[in-house]
């Protein structure tokens, strides 16, 4: 059976029997010392017929004395102990009170002995709050009541002097035991508390240990185990990159290469990782050679130089020597110098500069790595180089990485028996690293005999030697090596597709990872065109410039973070209504409904389907799509309540304007009959021609009012009739060309009949306009607007060309949104078209812009609308 753990209470009364029985044994021996030494005082003090009693008692209390000796020790005392050692104490109370009634009674001198008694009790033992008051209650009371019944008081003022003070001896010693036993019973908890709380560290601490082993060698082996499947991704994609399995397009080399870059940085993070699970061990192992660090240093920074002034950033070494010797293991200190210079690249702001400085002394070589960036706050110098720690932790961090690489760089700097420390006076970084040059101070321990091979563990199969040596030789390449440099200045997002412009949907991608821009932008290149913003603020700028029709963010990045710039977005009237994608490693659920909160339309998770990002951008912006086209039937519907009354205000003066010019017409014939001036014939064309301009123009608002008023009458539902659409073209031009005053040239293919069923005024509203926008958009000189029509089966195709400067790619998906127009201020409200489409659609009919030398319009509309009523 287990061992039973003793609870605090038993541990407590356990603590309280030695404790007693120690107190115990103390007063034996005071008192098998002091009290036959008493005897002397008795020959003294006491008469002489009393002495033979007062020796008896007192051999008594000696002989009784020496007995208790085996009683502290049997079991007897272990359960009655309060009462043995207060039985004690009170025997030998009775007896002193017995020598006070031989001799002056409550005035004896022997009173004394009463209080020794008690201070010693109080001083030796740890009783129980009535053990205590029984105890010294009954020495009082053996004094008090024997001497009271014989009345054997004495001289009263010394009576009263002896019963104060030794009243007060047990009050105060009392007071003290009762006292000193509850700060004892606290203590003795306290005490096994304490000990509990370090036997339950000193076992956490074994299993952290154990936990930290097993962590250790966990990493150990699952980075190796990671390796193998890397190099069977690795290789494979360097066969298709190097052009060994077929020639690749444009986007799928990118799409390679992106899957490359991203597969090397994953190595190089398993190769941090399996490094500090070595060092937590104790296993990492240095290949200490003689190396020559001026020469490496230059080399270097030479091979850095290329990467950085991508960046625009100036690279510049120097040293106080030529030479410079140094025992280390270089590949090791290649990470470290590595590290610090990607820190430096990623901090330094375009334009800046970048210097590392090598400095020989006769022991030591000091290496310094400086940048002009923005720095660290000084309180930060130490934390730099703890585990997982970054400058920028927040939402809105600039630069990413696992906060391993200065720690992982002071622990190499260490073992080498070295130091590193970071330092930001005012503005930039500056980072220092020492190191002694020769070898006599390295630890036996961290010694690597065996040479470089350093990644083939001690039982791995030998099949697998094969994909080690692979990852092995990836890792000595130079685009692995640089792969942090290469990022920090890598300058190119994605590239831009040729009929980008054809795309009828633009998408605005705000991300600081240009893999991911790139992985967008190849996952919605086929409905979207892409453009992208490295961080919040400026992807705030680009939205209200552009007016994409979708935003994917990211949610932490520089400057604004996600949720910042989805909640200004939401706040601008121009920007509102765009749908936003939030696309984010961050998938909790407590992000997620800060996102949906703030405004997000929805919610995706890295690593991300493809498919599932294209399809909610789609489904996002047909959403968008098809409550703007509710919003605009409601506000068309809105204006048939106000068109009656506009139609009723325009059509008196239009009546006034049609009279007058009647009249003038009239008088005007009758000026001309009469004139004799030679040019009248002259004078007449021009005349009429004015009137001609002015009668079309009357005509057309008189049509547009008959329209309106139709809309605004109470009970109007549109009548579909026959109408030759032919004859509307022809009527139309015979109308528009006078009224824009333009030398534009209209040529008509209309051959046949062009007979659909629609609503008449509105499809005159939609040809009208089409040739007015052909006429207005044709040049100064040569204008040419070509009308053609062909009844086609079931359908009719009316196409309006001209010879202008056609209409701009990026702009042609949004042709026809409401209020939008390429015109002039002042040159119209952006509704024609918009009205156009919505004719075309409320007959079934479709209406398209192509763009090319010159601007085109399609439209095509079934010749009979099935399930409506049409009149004769």
């Amino acid at each position: 059976m287990p061992e039973q753990i003793p609870t605090a209470e038993e541990r407590w009364a356990s603590w309280l029997l030695e404790r007693n029985r120690r107190g115990t044994r103390v007063v034996l021996g005071i008192v098998l010392v002091l009290y036959p030494l008493f005897g002397l005082l008795d020959y003294i003090m006491v008469p002489r017929q009393v002495l033979p009693v007062i020796y008896g008692a007192r051999l008594l209390v000696v002989l009784g004395t020496i007995a208790m000796y085996r009683v502290t020790r049997s079991q007897i005392f272990e359960r009655h102990w309060p009462i043995i050692s207060s039985g004690y104490v009170l025997i030998i109370a009775f007896i002193i009170s017995m020598m006070t009634m031989i001799m002056e009674g409550l005035a004896a001198p022997y009173y004394a002995g009463l209080g020794l008694v008690i201070v010693g009790t109080g001083l030796l033992f740890v009783w129980p709050p009535r053990v205590v008051l029984g105890t010294h209650s009954l020495i009082l009371a053996s004094f008090i009541i024997p001497n009271v019944l014989l009345e054997k008081i004495g001289r009263p003022i010394i009576a009263g002097s002896n019963l104060a003070f030794l009243m007060g001896f047990a009050v105060i010693t009392g007071a003290g035991q009762i006292v000193l036993f509850a700060t004892q019973h606290k203590q003795v908890l306290d005490q096994i508390a304490l000990e509990k709380t370090t036997a339950s560290l000193a076992s956490a601490h074994e299993q952290l240990k154990q936990l930290d082993q097993t962590k250790s060698q966990f990493f150990a082996n699952i980075t190796h185990e990671f390796k193998t499947p890397l190099a069977m991704i690795l290789s494979p994609l360097e066969l298709l990159l190097a052009g060994d399995l077929g020639e690749l397009n444009a986007p799928m080399l990118t799409t390679f290469e992106s899957m490359f870059h991203n597969g090397m940085k994953l190595l190089k993070m398993i190769g941090d990782l399996l490094d500090l699970s070595r060092l937590e061990e104790s296993k990492l192992r240095l290949n200490v050679k003689e190396q020559e660090l001026v020469v490496y240093l230059r080399a270097l920074c030479d091979q850095l130089l290329p990467l950085t002034q991508r960046k625009n950033i100036q690279l510049a070494f120097s040293s106080n020597v030529e030479t410079c010797l140094c025992y280390c293991d270089l590949e090791r200190m290649e990470r470290v110098f590595l590290n610090l210079l990607s820190n430096a690249t990623k901090f330094t702001p375009p334009g800046g500069l970048m210097k590392v400085t090598l400095r020989a002394e006769e022991r030591s070589v000091t290496v310094v790595v400086e940048d002009d960036g923005p720095g660290f706050p000084p309180d930060k110098a130490e934390k730099l180089f703890e585990r997982f720690f970054q400058v920028d932790m927040g939402g809105t961090r600039r630069y990413g990485g696992t906060g391993i690489g200065l720690a992982l760089a002071k622990e190499i700097v260490e073992l080498h028996g070295g130091e590193i420390c970071a330092e930001s006076p005012g503005t930039g970084a500056r980072f220092t690293v020492v190191l002694l040059r020769d070898r006599d101070h390295f630890r036996p321990g961290v010694l690597d005999r065996r040479g470089p091979a350093r990644d083939v563990t001690q039982g791995q199969r030998g099949s697998d030697l094969g994909l080690t040596d692979f990852a092995v030789q990836m890792s000595q390449r130079d685009e692995y090596r640089l792969l942090d440099i290469h990022e920090a200045t890598e300058r190119r997002i994605s590239v831009r597709d040729l009929d980008e412009n054809q795309r009828p949907h633009l998408a605005l991608v705000v991300d600081d990872t240009p893999d991911i821009v790139r992985l967008v932008h190849n996952s919605l290149r086929s409905h979207f065109k892409v453009l992208s913003a490295d961080d919040g603020l400026k992807g705030l700028e680009m939205a209200l410039r552009e007016r994409p029709s979708l935003i994917i963010t990211d949610l932490m990045m520089p400057e604004i973070d996600g949720l910042e710039l989805t909640k200004r977005l939401r706040a601008d009237d121009r920007t509102k209504h765009i749908p936003i994608v939030m696309l984010t490693a961050r998938g909790d659920l407590k992000d997620r409904v800060a996102g949906l909160e703030t405004g997000v339309s929805a919610y995706l998770a890295k690593p991300f389907s493809p498919r599932e990002l294209l399809t909610t951008a789609r489904a996002l912006v047909q959403a968008q799509a098809t409550t703007a086209d509710l919003v605009m039937t409601q506000k068309m519907d809105s204006l048939e309540i106000v068109a009656g009354g506009l139609a009723h205000e325009i059509n008196n003066p239009l009546n006034y304007l049609k009279n007058s010019l009647a009249r003038l017409r009239i008088d005007a014939r009758i000026l001309m009959a009469e004139t004799k001036l030679t040019d009248t014939k002259k004078l007449e064309k021009r005349v009429n021609d004015l009137f001609d301009v002015a009668e079309s123009g009357i005509k057309r608002i008189t049509a547009t009012v008959e329209l309106m008023s139709s809309y605004g009458r109470a009970g109007y539902s549109r009548t579909l009739r026959p109408y030759d659409t032919f004859t509307a073209a022809r009527e139309a031009v015979a109308m528009v060309v006078p009224a824009t005053r333009r030398s534009v040239k209209v040529h008509l293919e209309l051959p046949g009949d062009g007979t659909v069923e629609c609503v008449p005024e509105e499809l005159n509203q939609l040809i009208s306009n089409l040739i007015q926008n052909a006429i207005e958009a044709c040049p100064e000189e040569n204008g040419v607007v070509k009308v053609s029509g062909l009844a086609s089966g079931d359908n009719l195709v009316l196409r309006v060309k001209d010879n202008g400067p056609g209409i701009p790619a990026d702009v042609i998906a949004r042709i026809f949104t409401p209020f939008f127009t390429t015109k002039g201020p002042g040159r119209g409200m952006g509704m024609g078209l918009t009205i156009c489409w919505r004719v075309v659609q409320s007959l079934g009919g479709t209406l398209e812009a192509k763009p090319g030398p010159g601007a085109e319009f399609v439209v095509t509309l079934p010749r009979k609308q099935p399930g409506l009523r049409a009149a004769s």
